[in-house]
């Protein structure tokens, strides 16, 4: 009988040991039995006893052999990304727990979308770090497409995100900045000098391109349409990527319609203007998907603090 998923679990875990995984990662990496063996500080027969023991477990091999060393193949690239994710769960684990042993304070894990970076944490964490010096703060980005209610199983403490629709049991939302699509460009673009820009100058503009099926992308078709322009210009690089926005809009030629919290860093310094448009267009509100009820006070601190923060700022522009 061929061998089962079930069955090849069960060897993993009854079998399988961190070495291993390491290992095969290690191999990945440097491509030579004789510099995993220096980076792992073992010797180069103790690599491939281990090399031999994953592939009888897994009954299959895992690296093609040639004379500039190994490389994985097909079965190694099927299993490589569980074994980076293994230790690297563990290295995570690792650190929470000594930071909890050395500062008594534990460690916070926080995932965000660009957006909420930019309006929630940019020119906070300075002040977060001297405010709460014993707290570690580990902060890891996703992207749009990813929702926020696929990421609370995974172990985070805190996702700055948008107000979802559906909230995950036990999970709590708690805004902390209105957001809205703004029309943005540099401060040296034509119309950014501009008391009030109007449909017709929008359509003689270049745009910064957005995914189609976006709210951005549909609000400027629809724009399009509504105000009979000739066509819609657009920019053919697409990113999401804030810094890779701005150094398109730095020469002056584009225009984005964007969140605000996108690129608010940039409003702040002036090197991004907001132009006065009737395509503005509110968007949710961005904030702290948390669990109140299940919390360390650390964490518990951090989502107090980025909401007065942010409520700080926005009582001082009015």
């Amino acid at each position: 009988m061929s061998l089962t998923a079930t069955g090849l679990r069960n060897r993993f875990t009854l079998r399988a040991k961190f070495r291993h995984m390491q290992v095969l990662v290690t191999l990945a990496e440097l491509g030579s039995m004789r510099r995993a063996a220096t980076a792992l500080n073992m010797t180069q027969p103790a690599i491939s006893q281990m090399v031999a023991e994953l592939e009888r477990l897994v009954e299959a091999d895992l690296f093609q052999r040639h004379a500039r060393g190994v490389t994985l193949n097909d079965a190694g690239k099927e299993l490589l990304p569980a074994a980076q994710s293994v230790l690297a769960t563990l290295g995570d684990a690792a650190e929470r727990m000594t930071s909890r042993m050395q500062t008594g304070a534990g460690v916070v894990r926080l995932a965000t979308s660009p957006a909420a970076s930019g309006a929630l944490l940019h020119g906070r964490l300075a002040h977060f770090a001297v405010r709460f010096p014993d707290t570690h703060l580990q902060i890891l980005t996703h992207d749009f497409e990813t929702s926020a209610s696929s990421l609370t199983g995974q172990g985070f403490d805190i996702i700055c995100t948008r107000k979802p629709h559906v909230v995950s049991e036990g999970w709590q939302f708690t805004a902390c900045m209105a957001d809205g699509l703004t029309v943005v460009g540099h401060s040296s673009h034509p119309l950014a000098g501009k008391p009030s820009v109007s449909p017709a100058d929008l359509g003689q503009a270049t745009w910064l391109s957005h995914r189609v099926g976006s709210i951005a992308r549909d609000r400027l078709e629809d724009a399009a349409r509504r105000f009979d322009w000739p066509s819609l210009n657009l920019c053919r690089i697409n990113t999401h990527i804030p810094e890779l926005t701005h150094d398109l809009l730095a020469d002056g030629t584009r225009l984005a319609l964007m969140p605000r919290s996108v690129v608010l860093p940039w409003l702040r310094t002036g090197a991004l203007v907001a132009l006065d448009t009737e395509l503005t267009q509110p968007l949710a509100s961005l904030g702290c998907l948390w669990k109140p009820d299940d919390c360390s006070k650390a964490t518990r601190r951090a989502v107090e603090f980025f909401a007065q923060t942010t409520a700080d700022e926005g009582a001082a522009a009015v």
